[in-house]
């Protein structure tokens, strides 16, 4: 009796502890969130941005934005070889939405609906008047008061439209109309 008892243990005891004890810490349930991504890819994703996310975020932006974080700034550039502010927003909205918008600044502010700061959504446009009184930048808003863009001096970044030097220059967001 006592050789079964041994054979037990070993044959089927023991290999069930080694796997409960292997599981605990190491598998770990990461639910999806409604946003689609799960909780580590969330901060992977805050961290990566430099910003909080809740998890409801649109997974397509935040995902294309962070591939494109720290892509040098080049004028006329729309690739992660260089690109320039309205070629980010060009590409963006090529990649993420399917949609074929203009490609200056300029011609983006007139293809978008006007909206105001306190309209803002994800996914609309934001202008900056940089250079004196006419529109010359683009980003394009994340949500919670964070845009990405594409700074002539850092590249592509996150920043928040809360910073003194992009809420002084704040002109107006604008929703694309597709077409």
């Amino acid at each position: 009796m006592k050789g079964n008892h041994t054979y037990f243990q070993q044959r089927f005891l023991l290999p069930l502890i080694v796997f409960l004890v292997s599981a605990c810490g190491v598998v770990k349930d990461t639910p999806t969130l409604p946003s689609g991504m799960t909780a580590t890819e969330i901060q992977t994703y805050s961290r990566t941005l430099g910003m909080p996310l809740s998890g409801k975020e649109n997974p397509v932006l935040i995902k294309e934005v962070a591939g494109w974080i720290g892509t040098p700034y080049r004028h006329g550039g729309n690739t992660r070889s260089g690109v320039d502010c309205s070629g980010f927003i060009w590409a963006l909205y090529r990649d993420v939405y399917g949609i074929s918008i203009a490609r200056t600044t300029r011609d983006q502010s007139i293809q978008s609906r006007r909206i105001g700061r306190r309209g803002l959504q994800e996914g609309d446009l934001l202008f900056f008047r940089t250079k004196g009184r006419s529109i010359s930048h683009v980003g394009i808003y994340l949500g919670n008061g964070y845009f990405a863009h594409a700074s002539t001096s850092r590249g592509v970044i996150v920043s928040s439209l809360s910073e003194d030097y992009y809420n002084q220059r704040f002109a107006h967001g604008g929703r694309v109309r597709p077409g």
